[in-house]
Formats: C-alpha cells, structure tokens, sequence
C-alpha cells in the first residue's frame, strides 16, 4: 500500500461522484471494541480527550494508515483535522436539516480542485461505519456531483421538499469507511429505527480556514498594539485566523464614503451579473441539468400525438433493422442486437407528421436555447425497438479524454454544450428492465472511464437508469455525459425516438468537407501534404479518421487511418485529383 496509488476506479467514483466508498476497512473485533468503548464514554465530543482509557482507540482511527493514505491522495500532504470527531446525527438540530454543502456560490476553504492531473480537496469527512446502513434506512445522504455544481442549490433540494430524484442514501457496512468531500451536498435525514452508529472525523487541507478552535489559547486574539485605536472597520481587517469568533470574519463595507462593519456575517461578494428574469430558464432544471449531465422533462406528449407516433412505427414494422450486439464483451448486458427504425422524417404521410413536429418543438427549442445556444441543426430521427433480450449498448464518452467538439463548459451563467441527443419516449420505461443509462457528474470528471463502468459489470454505485413515461423527453449531453443503455428485459418492445443536435460551433460530418468542393481550382496540383489541410470542418468518426501531418526528420508527411479514407469524401480522389 505504501507505494500504490489510488486506482483509475477509486479516483473516478471520488471525481465524479464527490464521495468514496472503502468497504472493510476495519474487521469485526475491531467494530465491535469501538462500539464498546462508545457505551461506555457516551456518544460526545470530547472522544480524543479526557480521562478514558478507550480514548486511545480513536485516535487510532484519527490516523489510520488506510484513511491516511487515501487522505493524503485526496487532500494531499500536511492535511489535518478541523473538527472533533462525532456520531452523525448528534448534534443538536442537524437530523433533518438543510442539506449543506454545492459548489455554487463557491467557498475556497472548503472546495474540490483538479489541475494537470494533480487534485486538492480543501475539504474530506471521514466517516467509519460502525452499525449496517440498510437502503431505507435513513441517516447520512449525498448528491453525486455536487461537488462540482455551478448552479446554486434550489431552496426545495435543499430543505427535502423535494429531492428531484438525486437524493442518495449509501448502504453501508459496519467496518466499511466513507470518504465524502465537505463540498458534496450532503446531511443526516431522519432515521426509519433506531439511530446508526456513523463516526464522522472532519479534515481539511494543510492551509485551509474552516472552524474555530477550542483550545483556551484561542481565547484572546492577538492583536498589534495600536488596535486599541484603530476603528473597527480598521480593527476588523486586523483579525488573525486560529481564534475563536475569527470564522466567519469580520465582514466591513462601504458606500464609497464611509466604512463600517456589517452586524450580518455573511460573505460580500459582488458579481458582475444579475440574474435574468426574462430567460425563460427553470432554474431547478438548470442546475438538474449542470449536475448530471441529463434532463427529463414531463409529460409532453399527448394521448393524441403518443398514439399517431405509435401507429407510425406498427405501420413500417417490415422496415424495422436488426443491428450488431452492443454488449461490447459485457458479461450483465449481453443480449441480441438492437432493432432500429430510422427515416421516421422522411415516411410517406399522414406517419411522419408525428416526427416532423418533434425537430422544432417549443419544449426542445426553449431548452437547447440554454443548453447550448442557438444555431443547432439536426439530420434526423431513429426509433428504438428493442425487445426482451435486446443487449444493452456498452457506456461511452464522458469528460475524458478531452473533446472539444462534443463536450460541456459552464461559464458565466451559461451552459455550453456541444452536442445535446433527446429521446423521445413513446413508452414507459421501468425501473430496472433497461434502457438509457448514465452517469451523473461525468461531463466534469478528470479521470478515464473504468471497464467496469463500460460494460456495467460493475457500476460503483454510480450509474442510473432513468425511470420515464410514455410522454416524457430525455435532454443528455452526448459526448460530454457518459451514456449507453442496458440490456432491455421489459416484454413490451422499447419505443424511443432519438433525434440528435449538434451546435453551430463543430461539425460531426457532412456538409462541404472535400478540399476541391470547398476551394474550387485553387487546390490543383497540391502535394498531398497541402492538400491534406484543406479539407472542411469535421470530426474523427467511427470509421475515419481526419489526416494528420506529421514531422519526421524535417520533412511533412500524411498520417491516414488503416481504411485509407482520408477525407470522408464519397468521390475517393487523390490529392490534387479533379472532380469527375
């Protein structure tokens, strides 16, 4: 252990997730002495301290060699402990309370950092898991990728009005150890029995100001002498932290006059951007959507329009394709390949109305305003028909490796993703019998996706299967979120309409890519190499790859792909080759 690193899965669950779970950590005898040396010092806050001869136990686990060496992978070297370990749920008023923690508005101290493969969270609680935490049961929950939102928490998701579907209760094991970013929205809710045994040691980075002290040293600050004299908004610019009263600081304003200390704590942080009421953005959507990469809107299909897009497809069964199986060496989703119904735009009428109205639809085009920007095209419209026994298609794309023609930005309030996919659901899809799967938070993640997380053989807890009803309308970024779909186990035949957008800004194929068609005579007589650059905008496909120029020895060559499609050009020619 001394010499290893955390695995490409571990580091994965933590960033995308915002939390880590290490089962077994410790083993039964060792679970049930601490449970012991609880029932006999009570559950407070003073278990490092006092008088007890169990006191040395948890200080045993304050450095534990695994948590330290996960903690000095996560949070890095010289990290420290900032709060008193405790039971979860013990402190007056925290069971059902507001879920705390969200990246928006930011707080440096407490934040998750990722840069040039090297990671920082200013913030980790470390929880050990002393009693089984069966689903249901209640107590400590989180929100996947929280950790990195950059949408403020709605007041509902927050206050358990309403958990909007992302609300995660972990199952856990006595022994097990749980490592949670302060970051990640997390709380303690109610417990459904009898309250669990979860021991909570909260750490922060080396440099990084959380809570106060408790010392007595901390009693008195330490100031210059000259403070007595100082005015108080002088005085408060003054404070060192490490004192008790010193966090949150002194907070002092002004309105360009005079100066004084404000009675409210809370940060001043001024921004150059205000909120539009006239955007026509659901803000609970929005940040849904920034979260997880994916969205699903209610019931916006019609008894009506359900039932002419249904007699569509019963209408053109006959054309109905059988594709490969895309398992892609997937043990649990292997299965038959995926029969699919394209050319839904181009049937004979009255069977393409239904698809038609879909492309421009004011539900698709008031959201893929905000998701992306105007300017979107799309080229047509396919439907799923999978069958019981239909394999899943193996999980793919996501934040890593980088790419910038299909992935997620967020910046000043506005989200920039480059390819956004709807499907359309033309029937309930039910929980646990397949279909669109996910995972939440993968457009941010920094870390290559695992195998396991591939083919869904093992899922870390992280992936969802989406539950919708006929009606409803799927919004994921494709490219950015990590996506694929399970093996389909619902006797009903699956009916969803894929209809894919890509933005204004990239090109996925077509269009004017040969270099004669887009430059005309100009490009006769080029060498391959001059030839090679002046192709149109287009991305690497499935079946073709873009030419490289590559330097070797000072000289300029052309890399090609085995296939030798150079250009994804229909004509086929040789560079410098006329147009027949």
């Amino acid at each position: 252990m001394d010499n290893e690193v955390m695995t490409n899965e571990e580091n994965y669950a933590f960033d995308v997730a915002g939390y880590l779970h290490v089962p077994g950590v410790l083993n039964p005898e060792e679970v049930a002495v601490l449970n012991a040396a609880l029932d006999v010092v009570g559950e407070r806050e003073t278990l490092l301290g006092g008088e007890s001869s169990h006191r040395e136990l948890f200080r045993d686990l304050l450095i534990h060699p695994k948590l330290v060496w996960y903690l000095n992978q996560i949070i890095g070297h010289g990290f420290r402990l900032d709060q008193a370990p405790q039971l979860l749920g013990n402190r007056e008023g925290e069971v059902g309370s507001t879920l705390i923690g969200g990246d928006e508005p930011r707080n440096p101290s407490l934040a998750y950092r990722q840069q040039n493969g090297r990671r920082s969270c200013q913030g980790v609680r470390a929880i050990w898991v002393l009693d089984d935490v069966e689903e249901g049961d209640g107590g400590l929950v989180v929100v996947q990728a929280s950790h990195k939102s950059n949408v403020e928490t709605p007041h509902e998701l927050a206050t358990g009005t309403d958990d909007m579907g992302i609300v995660v209760q972990p199952e856990l094991k006595a022994g097990d150890l749980f490592l949670v970013a302060v970051p990640t929205l997390q709380g303690v809710r109610p417990w459904k029995s009898d309250p669990k045994r979860l021991l909570s040691y909260w750490y922060a980075a080396r440099a990084a100001v959380q809570s106060n002290p408790h010392g007595p040293y901390s009693e008195t600050e330490s100031l210059p002498g000259w403070a007595d004299e100082a005015t108080p908004a002088q005085k408060a610019v003054l404070y060192v932290p490490g004192y008790k009263g010193s966090s949150p600081p002194p907070v002092i304003n002004t309105d360009g006059e005079d100066t004084w200390v404000e009675e409210d704590p809370s940060v001043i942080h001024p921004s150059i951007y205000t909120r539009d009421p006239n955007s026509g953005i659901d803000e609970k959507e929005f940040y849904f959507w920034d979260l997880n990469g994916y969205l699903v809107v209610r019931g916006v299909m019609n008894e009506q329009w359900l039932a002419e897009a249904n007699e569509a497809v019963d209408k053109f069964q006959d054309r109905i394709v059988v594709g490969e199986e895309l398992a892609r060496g997937s043990i649990s989703q292997a299965g038959t390949g995926r029969p699919l119904l394209s050319g839904l735009l181009d049937l004979p009428e009255p069977y393409n109305a239904p698809f038609r109205c879909m492309i421009a639809h004011p539900t698709v085009v008031q959201r893929l305003n905000w998701m992306g920007g105007s300017g979107y095209r799309t080229s047509g419209a396919t439907v799923f028909c999978a069958v019981k026994g239909t394999s899943g298609h193996s999980l793919h794309d996501g934040n890593e490796p980088m790419s910038p023609s299909r992935g997620y930005y967020f910046k000043n309030g506005r989200s920039y993703a480059e390819t956004v996919t709807i499907t359309w659901q033309l029937r309930d899809v039910e929980p646990g019998l397949g279909g669109f799967a996910c995972v939440p938070g993968s457009h941010k993640t920094q870390y290559s996706m695992p195998s396991g997380i591939r083919t869904c053989d093992d899922t870390m807890g992280l992936v969802v299967q989406p539950v919708m009803k006929a009606g409803d309308v799927l919004f994921f970024m494709d490219g950015g979120c990590t996506h694929g779909a399970l093996a389909w186990k619902n006797p009903v035949p699956r009916r969803g309409v894929l209809i894919k957008y890509q933005s204004k800004n990239v090109n996925w194929g077509g269009g004017v890519i040969d270099p004669q068609e887009r430059w005309g005579d100009m490009v006769e007589d080029m060498t391959e190499e001059q030839f090679a650059v002046m192709r149109g905008p287009e991305r690497d496909g499935r079946h073709r790859t873009v030419p490289r120029l590559v330097v070797e020895d000072g000289q300029v060559s052309v890399s090609y792909d085995p296939e030798g499609d150079s250009y994804a050009s229909k004509h086929r020619r040789k560079p410098g080759e006329k147009q027949v």
